[in-house]
């Protein structure tokens, strides 16, 4: 009887010499395909004014009020009775906050009102309103 010779194992390995070049083609695909947010807001039309002091963005939260009514707070969408809950809490976050407005020079006194006495009742009282100078 003949006797069968056993064959040599052959062992499979991932070959890691082309793992880099991997890594980076991948790095630079989710660089360049990364959309980086703006600041949307809501679109408004800013009042005039004679000067403007520039403020400190790190402690600025902004609130929109467009002429219709909405309200939002750092591009959230937010009815009054939620200012109060949302202010107090970055109050919290931020004991040097200062709440900047843009608001439409169409917007109705009364909402601003009903805004105003929320932040009073946050004790958000520091409050910047944002203009344009005029003839710009």
């Amino acid at each position: 009887m003949a006797k069968i010779k056993k064959g040599i194992k052959v062992e499979g390995a991932i070959p890691t010499s082309s793992m880099s070049d991997i890594a980076f083609l991948l790095l630079i695909f989710f660089i360049v395909s990364t959309v980086f947010v703006k600041e949307r807001g809501l679109r408004v039309e800013l009042p005039r004014a004679e000067s403007i002091d520039k403020i400190p963005r790190a402690h600025a939260v902004t609130v929109y009020v467009d002429r219709n009514g909405t309200i939002s707070i750092d591009d959230f969408v937010v009815s009054i009775p939620q200012i109060e809950g949302v202010m107090y809490t970055k109050k919290e976050q931020d004991y040097n906050m200062i709440t900047c407005f843009r608001t439409d020079q169409n917007t109705q006194y009364g909402v601003m009102a009903d805004i105003m006495n929320q932040m009073r009742n946050a004790d958000a009282l520091r409050v910047s309103f944002e203009a344009k100078l005029k003839g710009r």
